[in-house]
């Protein structure tokens, strides 16, 4: 890919014939292009607002629409309405990342609750990246010892 996305509509059109490490690239290069606006906000909702189009596979489609609804709501943005179709909730297998049965019980505990109504389960901060603003605190469960005490 040579092109960062800077929408979750353009993640959609980059990786849409390509495999599973194509589409998670996407939405890496993606959140590095949303974070490096932070913090002018009006620029971050920018990257959210177009609708992506749905791809027909509901795990693709279950991320994207967390990921627009989860950055919306962990930025203070205006949530996308386009988060709430019908093919953004389709997913009818848990997904676990890291698939890891070791982890379950903990990503279950852990997941925001946008990645969880879509029946994904994931860290507490699941957009975490090198370029996530580092002035900004992160999402820590009580029991990681890096939460502050």
């Amino acid at each position: 890919m040579s092109l960062r996305p800077s929408t979750l509509a353009e993640v959609v059109a980059v990786s849409s014939d390509g495999e599973a490490e194509d589409f998670g690239m996407a939405c890496d290069e993606f959140c590095d292009a949303f974070y490096l606006d932070y913090p002018d906000k009006a620029h971050m909702q920018t990257h959210l607002n177009p609708a992506p189009p749905l791809t027909g596979d509901p795990e693709r489609d279950a991320w994207v629409g967390a990921i627009g609804e989860h950055l919306a709501l962990r930025w203070g943005l205006e949530v996308p309405s386009w988060t709430a179709r019908a093919g953004h909730f389709a997913l009818r297998s848990p997904v676990f990342m890291p698939p890891s049965k070791a982890l379950q019980s903990l990503l279950i505990a852990e997941s925001p609750p946008v990645f969880r109504s879509r029946l994904i389960f994931t860290g507490a901060e699941p957009l975490e990246r090198a370029r996530f603003p580092r002035d900004v605190t992160r999402i820590r469960m009580l029991w990681d010892d890096r939460a502050p005490r």
